[in-house]
């Protein structure tokens, strides 16, 4: 029976025959939503009834046999098998997001595949990037970790990322998929087999070192390691189960549903004067907000003199250097700092300038207060 039916039965048989006249009067507001209900149901904006047909998630089952980098998981031990249940089991009841790593992918992939592929690398490690950070850039770990791959500071800066006050590499796809590739090729020849080069990725080399001492044994499957660590490699795998066939899992994604890689192209810049948010994305004829996700490796709406390779839309490229040299030629930098009883109004005042761009070089906001030592970037026509 349709919605509509079942509202009309309501009203005819139940509603009408119980009411009496004073009863009516009282409810006039509920039958007038009634009738709402109905008329919404029967126009274009009702949802119609789906049937739900995809089976429960307790009807699916583990693989009898799969590798993962090249190497096989022994799923025939049983104590291997109940581990590799509990990460199939935890993340295809998260169907949602499973749907969301399938459409970062299709953004993300274009660019991680080339680089596993050219360094030799298995292209079952893409599938590390989705257990770290989920695909995203802003992704952050309690003990630090940022990125794509979630690098911490010290190991990050041991392959040659950038990470200070304005800058941090780690958040931009290429680059820290190239220290990644870099850091697993040693972690792969240090430890002999990928599966614990995996777990010293999640858990530390010298950590990952002293298990093996300690327990005798290089296999992970075998090491006793804290609880993340020991689930890490098998959800790697989980996720390549589920991400390589969906469908076959009966998660159903049209293509134009996912996302698109950025049509970008770089840009080369430099400037012996400092740059900020509101020339570069200006230049590039794009918001702000957007052009800070071209670029994500920017943490800060301000950058030093110097020479930058930015990415910019497609067609504007060739005119972009131009552009941003000129609107930025003469703007000297000055570090204020700010003293007691200060505010953001007197310090504009100060230096010529607005509230909203003192906000903008520095990513702060008026509604939260300035403190007396506090540092802040000026941009000021010099």
């Amino acid at each position: 029976m349709s919605w509509q039916e079942r509202v009309g039965l309501e009203w005819g048989n139940g509603v009408l025959g119980e009411w009496g006249d004073g009863e009516m009067e009282r409810s006039a507001v509920t039958m007038r939503g009634l009738l709402l209900v109905a008329f919404l149901l029967s126009t274009s904006f009702a949802q119609p009834e789906i049937i739900d047909g995809k089976p429960p998630v307790s009807t699916y089952r583990i693989p009898a046999a799969m590798t993962l980098c090249g190497e096989k998981i022994p799923l025939e031990l049983a104590s291997v098998r109940e581990r590799f249940d509990r990460e199939f089991y935890y993340t295809l009841d998260r169907e949602g997001q499973l749907v969301l790593y399938l459409k970062r992918a299709a953004r993300c992939n274009p660019v991680i595949e080339p680089i596993l592929k050219a360094s030799g690398l298995p292209d079952d490690l893409k599938y590390l990037a989705v257990a770290e950070s989920g695909l995203l850039f802003r992704a952050q770990s309690p003990a630090s970790a940022v990125g794509y791959w979630q690098f911490i500071r010290g190991t990050a800066k041991r392959y040659g990322l950038r990470i200070d006050q304005y800058v941090d590499e780690r958040r931009d796809l290429e680059r820290s998929t190239r220290a990644a590739v870099a850091y697993l090729k040693e972690l792969r020849e240090r430890f002999g087999s990928w599966a614990l080069a995996l777990a010293a990725y999640n858990w530390g080399e010298e950590r990952i070192d002293k298990a093996v001492r300690q327990q005798g044994s290089s296999n992970y499957y075998d090491l006793y390691m804290p609880d993340e660590t020991d689930r890490f490699v098998l959800r790697i795998a989980v996720l390549k189960l589920l991400l390589d066939n969906p469908q076959g899992f009966d998660i159903y994604l049209p293509q134009s549903e996912l996302y698109k890689p950025p049509r970008k192209e770089q840009a080369t810049v430099s400037s012996k004067y400092w740059f900020s948010i509101d020339v570069l994305s200006s230049c590039a004829n794009v918001a702000p907000r957007a052009f800070r996700f071209l670029n994500p490796w920017m943490i800060s709406n301000t950058l030093p003199a110097g020479t930058y390779d930015f990415s910019v839309p497609i067609g504007v490229g060739s005119g972009y250097a131009a552009c941003v040299t000129k609107k930025t030629a003469g703007r000297q930098e000055t570090i204020h700092v700010v003293r007691r009883g200060e505010s953001l109004t007197l310090i504009a005042e100060r230096y010529g300038v607005t509230i909203g761009e003192i906000e903008r070089w520095n990513n702060i906001s008026r509604w939260k207060p300035i403190h007396p030592g506090q540092r802040l970037v000026i941009l000021a026509d010099g």
